[in-house]
């Protein structure tokens, strides 16, 4: 069954679209790879020090995995 979105994820994916953002515009904001920016966005992978930097970036408050 498929896990839905925490609202970090959302909130990210909402402020990209408002800043015409794509993937690879926040993977090098954040000096990391598309595929691997991409991955923490979409909560593949864990990796809070990722979701840091994405948060800063952004100005989105940190709230990565809280619900996990």
């Amino acid at each position: 069954m498929k896990r839905p979105h925490s609202e970090w994820s959302k909130q990210v994916k909402k402020v990209m679209i408002d800043r015409d953002m794509d993937m690879n515009d926040l993977a090098e904001a954040i000096g990391k790879s598309r595929e691997w920016t991409s991955a923490v966005v979409n909560e593949r992978v864990r990796s809070y020090p990722t979701a840091a930097l994405i948060s800063d970036a952004l100005n989105v408050p940190n709230t990565a995995y809280s619900n996990w």
